[in-house]
């Protein structure tokens, strides 16, 4: 009997108990905060947090494509090289990985050969790129660069704007003559970022006086500490002119995590 009474308490006491949740839980959905657009939540319908769906669209991120600013070619007893000029006009925004093409043509305007290959451009950055030893079977009467549109764009995080690796003590001379090449340029970069890079890639264009690029080289310094300086070689295998400047740029891959240590 005892047993049977217990089993009745049991019963109510658990009757009572859900009652109570049922009527809290009611309350809480009629009467507890709501679904809003400025709550902070993914909710209701939203394709982001606060935005799409019944709230407001959400914004629409656009990003202007990557300027060229020049190209030109140089030849040397059947090689080429060749460089160009490029622009990244979003301030906020670089990418770590692009394809770019030179495509060389004739007199005809006939396209003779063309030099792939993949590049990175940060935040604002303004850059050079260099290809050297180009095979063509005839001499090119001009050349241009075609840059495709990035993957992915990404905020930049670290080190917004030019990447400060200043370059100083250029010196251009000519090779003795049992040393391979015909020139070298050479130089010291120093790291005023407080980050040590894994690599650091150098670019060096030299110009007549009319600031026209008659040569270009290019070359590649790993494990550059901060605050450190480095010197660098950069060799010139065909005759050229005294140039009347160099101009000389270390630019590095910042938005790959792998390159800052």
């Amino acid at each position: 009997m005892l047993e049977y009474g217990l089993k009745r308490q049991l019963l109510f006491i658990g009757a009572i108990v859900a009652i109570i949740a049922i009527v809290i839980g009611a309350g809480y959905f009629f009467m507890g905060p709501q679904a809003t657009c400025m709550d902070g939540i993914l909710n209701q319908d939203e394709e982001k947090i606060d935005c799409g769906g019944s709230c407001a669209a959400c914004t629409v991120i656009r990003y202007d494509d990557i300027e060229v600013i020049a190209y030109h070619s140089f030849s040397f007893e059947g090689m080429y090289d060749a460089m160009a000029q490029v622009r990244n006009p979003n301030p906020r925004h670089g990418t770590r990985s692009f394809s770019y093409t030179f495509h060389f043509f004739n007199a005809g305007q006939q396209e003779i050969g063309t030099r792939a290959g993949r590049t990175y451009i940060l935040a604002g950055q303004t850059r050079y790129i260099v290809e050297n030893n180009i095979s063509l079977n005839e001499a090119p009467a001009f050349v241009t660069l075609s840059v495709d549109a990035p993957g992915i764009w990404e905020e930049q995080k670290y080190l917004t704007g030019q990447v400060v690796i200043p370059v100083f003590s250029k010196k251009y001379e000519k090779m003795p003559a049992l040393d391979p090449g015909f020139a070298k340029v050479s130089g010291v970069l120093e790291n005023h970022t407080s980050y040590t890079f894994a690599s650091v890639d150098v670019q060096v264009v030299l110009v007549d006086a009319t600031k026209r690029p008659i040569a270009v080289g290019k070359t590649q310094i790993d494990g550059v500490r901060f605050g450190e300086q480095r010197a660098f070689v950069v060799l010139f295998q065909k005759e050229i002119a005294l140039p009347a400047d160099i101009y000389a740029e270390a630019v590095t891959n910042v938005l790959d995590e792998a390159n800052i240590r």
